[in-house]
């Protein structure tokens, strides 16, 4: 339960901190080993590593500050960084063969390993001279892999590679030194003519408003982390039947069958304001055409309907009359006659209106 418990802590406490990278320096003395651990996907990214007498610390106690020799170290970066590098573990001995090759400092003292170094995604092995793509997830580079393609190298031996993230992005850049050169700068060039001089300082974050720039380096001795990620709105997609007109963080969208226009912003990563729709004027008369002339046909085939039913209706009852009667109703002219005739008594007597054979009775055989 407790390791568990360990686990969902440091779990939070890596998304709370997000993508920053803290360093872990550690001191391994002769008869204890060294033990670097990162949580995956993370790699170890070795930043420096001495070995010698360097400090008191829990190798080398007070008593010997008085000696004067401390401060003395041998720089094992390199044979540290080829056992460790993007590895999410590794360990050293404190006696290892070819860190004691290194020592540089007298006998005597007790000499220790002071590492310094960091959990980082894994960095990007750069295979061309293709811009670097950059898209929404932080990815590292190292600026000691892009010296290995020459193919960037200009004529002044400059370093130079281009960053390009979608159309209409823009760029975050954060450059972290490992070999803590002071004084190191990097040049940011973008847009038409515009640059910038960027310090590699821990983890300065520098937003750059373009979608595409170019990282110059001037010195291959500095070893540094490049890390790189597109930030800002994608593309707005044009609603029905209207267009959509970028600048910058601001889209104008604007309807083709008329003057109404709306405007909206981009906020982080999503575009905020009013959101409407456009029509077309010619659908909607066809629409309306259509859905009138279906109406006028509905009343047409309803009363011829009617009007049908209503003829049948007389001719199945002129059918069952008497033949007078049926004889009456088989002249359209006498419909409205016989409609005014009644039976009295029984079904043999057959009452005419008064117009009709002047007011006589017919009786039936």
């Amino acid at each position: 339960m407790d390791i568990l418990l360990v686990f969902v802590l440091i779990s939070l406490l890596l998304v709370h901190c997000g993508n920053t990278l803290n360093d872990i320096t550690t001191q391994t003395c002769w008869d204890d080993t060294f033990e670097a651990r990162c949580l995956s996907p993370q790699k170890i990214l070795i930043m420096q590593a001495k070995y010698g007498h360097i400090e008191v610390s829990k190798c080398v106690g007070e008593m010997f500050a008085t000696w004067g020799s401390l401060g003395c170290y041998a720089n094992v970066t390199d044979i540290v960084a080829a056992k460790c590098h993007s590895k999410d573990r590794c360990q050293i001995k404190g006696d290892d063969p070819e860190i004691l090759q290194s020592k540089e400092c007298s006998t005597g003292l007790p000499m220790y390993m002071d590492i310094t170094y960091v959990c980082i995604p894994e960095t990007y092995r750069m295979q061309s001279c293709s811009p670097l793509r950059v898209n929404r997830q932080l990815q590292y580079i190292l600026s000691s892999d892009l010296w290995d393609q020459h193919c960037l190298i200009d004529s002044d031996q400059n370093l130079n590679v281009a960053v390009e993230a979608a159309t209409n992005m823009k760029i975050k850049l954060r450059l972290r030194s490992i070999n803590f050169f002071s004084g190191s700068e990097v040049l940011v060039h973008y847009g038409d003519s515009e640059e910038v001089n960027l310090e590699l300082k821990s983890e300065e974050i520098t937003e750059i408003p373009n979608d595409h720039l170019k990282i110059t380096v001037d010195s291959q001795e500095h070893i540094f982390l490049i890390g790189y990620q597109a930030f800002g709105c994608d593309d707005m997609a044009a609603p029905a039947h209207a267009w959509v007109r970028r600048e910058g963080d601001v889209a104008t969208v604007g309807c083709y069958h008329s003057e109404y226009e709306w405007k909206m912003s981009c906020v982080g990563s999503k575009w905020i304001g009013p959101r409407s729709n456009c029509t077309n004027k010619k659908q909607d008369i066809l629409f309306a055409l259509i859905i009138g002339v279906t109406v006028l046909l509905c009343a047409i085939v309803i009363t011829i309907g009617y009007v049908c039913l209503k003829r049948s209706k007389y001719t199945y009852e002129a059918k069952s009359a008497p033949y007078e009667m049926a004889t009456m109703m088989s002249d359209p002219s006498n419909t409205g006659n016989w409609q005014k005739a009644k039976l009295q008594g029984n079904n043999d007597t057959l009452i005419l209106p008064v117009n009709s054979l002047q007011g006589q009775t017919l009786q039936l055989r």
